[in-house]
């Protein structure tokens, strides 16, 4: 693949980044603590949001398998609902106010259709990964430059983000997030063109493609490990903001190299700098991945992460804290990449299997497990950051409340990366697993 095209592709990787880790990263923040929300209504609404999922991904996977067009079985669908998705970021930020139970409906109701529309983006551009790939050195190769994308629009996300919501207000901050979301995942898409060998080739139906997908022993270890990616992503986006008000008491200007931060700016060093070193990390793992495989690349990435989160757990000033999420960016570096590139793996070993290319039925069933992630979030809120004395908006909160956010910014994800690692450790797939040849195709209609 030339480099332009490259450069092309991994766009789509930007905007889906951007655009939901500045969901993420503010949402909750936004109706918690700037609306004065209760914890307890949102994490509902957080919840089944969670539960929504569980239908949403792989009902999205199996469409995009299922889709006979001149265009392809994937690039249609990113070409049509950019836009959508783009505008359904911008409505997030713009709830009624005056009354808690409408708002709380409103943000039930458009955060359901954002999703929906990222559902159907991602599954769709994540499917095109396997096909636009060959072996592991190219797909190591094309993950890394993919996720250095991505870690520009969590810099987007995490740092241009905060900065707009605080000077020019949430809705300014949707508008402009939601039209560089559109406009990346469209060019994305220039000069793709799909295989039209594998047209209408998928002819299972949706119970039996998950049951078939399900009956693959890698993949169900591969998705605990999934799972506990999400998860420390979502967990660590959400508890920033509060992590940086509440326990490092990031309100006052503070000094670093001999330069003077402003809480926001400081804030966001704290979300960027992760990502800023996982630039280089991405290049270390793709070097060790194809010595080493995919599978224990990622067990390594998991034990990667441990020194860091236990610096940020323990973290009391800005220094410290910055100390700790510059240790977690090899471990996160290899989380950004590595995921992509086994399941592209398992899924050549399942086209051996049945004789169909069905990565559309694998991306979604592995979001509907990842997406739990955001359940299970929001019960440690419910039931870790609810009951400990939290005060919305308060200046400083009660001891309890102290302890709970450092358990969910650091205790949390540290036993979660020991999980997954476990997992990892049971996902063998069969030797001469490799990319299969191009199966017996069934015929289009």
């Amino acid at each position: 693949m030339k480099l332009a095209r490259r450069l092309t592709y991994s766009l789509g990787s930007l905007a889906h980044t951007l655009s939901y880790q500045a969901f993420t990263n503010r949402v909750q923040f936004f109706y918690i603590d700037a609306l004065g929300l209760s914890a307890g209504l949102v994490s509902v609404v957080w919840f089944l949001f969670g539960l929504w999922n569980a239908v949403n991904d792989p009902l999205m996977g199996q469409l995009s398998d299922r889709t006979r067009s001149r265009w392809g079985r994937r690039i249609p669908y990113i070409l049509a609902g950019a836009v959508p998705l783009g505008l359904a970021f911008f409505l997030m930020w713009t709830p009624p106010l005056g009354n808690a139970v409408l708002t709380a409906v409103y943000f039930g109701a458009i955060l359901f259709i954002f999703d929906t529309f990222s559902t159907l983006l991602l599954t769709a551009y994540h499917a095109l990964f396997p096909e636009i790939t060959s072996d592991t050195r190219d797909r190591a190769g094309l993950a890394a430059w993919r996720e250095s994308m991505s870690v520009v629009g969590l810099i987007l996300a995490f740092v241009l983000a905060p900065m707009l919501s605080q000077r020019l207000g949430y809705p300014v901050m949707g508008a402009v997030v939601g039209v560089l979301t559109a406009g990346a995942y469209m060019l994305a898409m220039l000069g793709l063109k799909e295989d039209p060998r594998r047209l209408g080739e998928t002819t299972l139906g949706f119970l039996e493609s998950i049951r078939i997908t399900l009956s693959n022993g890698p993949f169900r270890w591969f998705l605990g490990a999934a799972m506990v990616r999400e998860f420390n992503f979502v967990i660590l986006s959400a508890t920033v903001p509060f992590w940086a008000k509440y326990v490092l008491n990031l309100t006052t200007p503070a000094k670093l190299l001999g330069l003077t931060l402003a809480p926001a700016l400081q804030e966001s060093l704290l979300l960027a700098v992760p990502f800023l070193l996982a630039v280089p990390g991405l290049q270390l793992w793709r070097v060790i991945t194809p010595r080493l495989g995919a599978r224990r690349a990622w067990i390594a990435a998991n034990l990667a992460w441990l020194p860091g989160l236990t610096l940020i757990f323990l973290a009391r000033d800005f220094t410290t804290a910055l100390l700790g999420v510059a240790l977690i960016a090899p471990g996160f570096a290899g989380y950004l990449m590595l995921f992509i590139v086994l399941l592209s793996e398992i899924t050549d070993y399942d086209a051996r299997r049945t004789g169909q290319y069905r990565e559309g039925a694998f991306i979604g069933i592995t979001f509907m497990f990842m997406r739990l992630a955001f359940s299970a979030q929001a019960l440690l809120f419910l039931f870790v950051l609810n009951p400990s004395g939290y005060v919305p908006g308060a200046a400083v909160q009660p001891e309890g409340a102290v302890a709970a956010i450092r358990l969910l910014i650091g205790g949390a994800p540290f036993v979660a990366c020991l999980i997954s690692a476990a997992c990892l450790n049971f996902v063998r797939i069969p030797a001469g697993a490799g990319r299969p040849a191009a199966p017996e195709l069934a015929p289009a209609d």
